[in-house]
């Protein structure tokens, strides 16, 4: 009889959706993980001792998912400013964003993408009235035990609201700071601008060049809806792509966050397939905001890379990633009329391997493969939305929208077991939440404009 492999953990006798090249699944498989990494993936259990072992044999075990656009800190103006707006702005409530209160915000954030199966989010953090604020980001990050790609945002245009542009020279000092201080295994700082009409174009060169004399990936969000596009046009005469690969920063270097159909003109689409981008679609927020979707795969035909992310709870209200992959395929369906178009395996690679290669992150996660970092996400399939469970991946996004993790791990270390945290507190978190977004509503003196609604009497006693 052959020798048994010993490793630290073996997950065994689920359903592995392995997302590696052949997007090959094993009923049942298992994953055997040793030092963080991942040793094998396979049907044969019994090849393998354990230290310890997790039956997995009622549970759907993923690579953990990649969300590819966030703002972690906005859970707390989740719904302040979604529908026509009773008073007050956005902007007036992030003067009062503490480092301490963008750690609260983050950590409740994080703790929801966790419960969702999400083990690494990009995050982009643009609001430096506070500059320690993008610090308390940080700091729920490496409490969570999660992975991150931290964009740290800058604006030093008229179009942005004033007390929060920065110059650039204070904006690169802080980006070589937090690299310094905070570049790890699990987090990479990155550099982004907020909007190309928001900074100066000097400024937006200066952002591309900081990431691409480092090797890294910059982030900017791009063609965001109509009003920008109306506003491009006014200003420089044509989109906001345009302008960008004007300022010869439009490329593969790029992850352009929304790109709606809405905010980009018909040219613009063909442009960001020739220059290679990727493109953080946000489904939600497309949604809320009333924009037409980018054409996923007519921009990936043309040579874009196209990926999902959640966006910010105060744009989106959730942090729900497979509500997300569903209306990403569904809106596709309705701008083209194509009820066939798009499937699920197509939605789940976008917040797997394809998200992970948008983040410069393929060679470690996004895919369950020898070698790979142990970022693992096991999803009960007896979950009554899930069930019957002939078609598991469909089930999974088109019925998964209140999809919930059972076990969740980075790097071999476990995060969330048995549906609970084993990081954070989960009352203390959302306790904080509720206090940070409190303080922040009462400093810009929107007590009396935000409350359970802002068209119903509220008695109060």
């Amino acid at each position: 009889m052959a020798e048994r492999t010993t490793v630290d953990l073996l997950i065994e006798g689920g359903v592995v959706i392995t997302m590696d090249g052949e997007r090959c699944i094993y009923d049942p498989g298992c994953v055997a993980i040793s030092d963080g990494k991942i040793v094998a993936v396979d049907s044969r259990g019994s090849a393998f001792s354990a230290k310890e072992r997790i039956d997995a044999s009622e549970m759907v075990v993923l690579p953990g998912l990649v969300n590819s656009h966030n703002h972690l800190d906005q859970c707390l103006y989740r719904s302040c400013f979604g529908e026509p707006d009773p008073g007050g702005s956005f902007w007036e409530m992030a003067l009062g964003l503490t480092r301490e209160r963008a750690r609260a915000g983050a950590s409740l954030s994080l703790l929801e993408l966790a419960h969702y199966g999400v083990t690494t989010t990009q995050e982009s953090h643009f609001t430096h009235h506070h500059l320690d604020s993008t610090d308390g980001v940080i700091d729920a990050v490496l409490e969570s035990g999660m992975r991150a790609v931290i964009g740290r945002g800058f604006s030093d245009g008229e179009p942005m609201y004033a007390p929060m542009r920065e110059p650039l020279a204070d904006a690169l000092q802080d980006l070589d700071r937090l690299e310094r201080e905070y570049e790890s295994d699990r987090i990479r700082i990155d550099s982004e601008a907020s909007k190309a009409l928001r900074c100066t174009p000097e400024a937006v060169v200066a952002m591309y060049e900081w990431a691409v004399e480092r090797g890294k990936p910059w982030h900017m969000h791009l063609g965001h809806h109509k009003e920008e596009l109306d506003d491009a046009l006014s200003r420089v005469g044509m989109g906001t792509a345009q302008y960008a690969d004007s300022l010869g920063v439009l490329g593969p270097e790029l992850l352009a966050v929304h790109c709606t159909r809405s905010g980009l003109l018909d040219e613009e689409i063909r442009l960001l397939g020739e220059r290679g981008v990727r493109i953080a679609h946000c489904p939600d927020q497309a949604l809320r905001l009333g924009n037409q979707p980018p054409p996923i795969w007519e921009l990936e035909e043309l040579g874009a890379l196209v990926v999902i992310g959640v966006d910010g709870s105060n744009s989106n209200n959730g942090q729900n990633i497979w509500e997300a992959m569903k209306l990403a395929v569904y809106l596709q369906r309705s701008l083209t009329g194509d009820r066939y178009l798009g499937t699920a395996e197509q939605a789940l690679e976008m917040t797997t391997l394809k998200a992970a290669r948008a983040l410069n992150l393929a060679d470690r996660v996004g895919s369950l493969e020898p070698g790979k970092e142990a970022d693992v996400a096991l999803l009960r399939r007896d979950q009554l939305h899930l069930v019957p469970d002939a078609m598991l991946v469909s089930n999974l996004v088109y019925s998964g929208v209140s999809t919930q993790a059972d076990t969740v791990l980075v790097g071999g270390k476990m995060i969330l077991r048995n549906g609970k945290s084993t990081v954070f507190d989960e009352h203390e978190v959302v306790a904080k939440a509720r206090e940070a977004q409190a303080g922040m509503i009462a400093e810009a003196g929107y007590g009396d404009i935000l409350g359970p609604s802002s068209r119903w009497p509220v008695v109060r006693s």
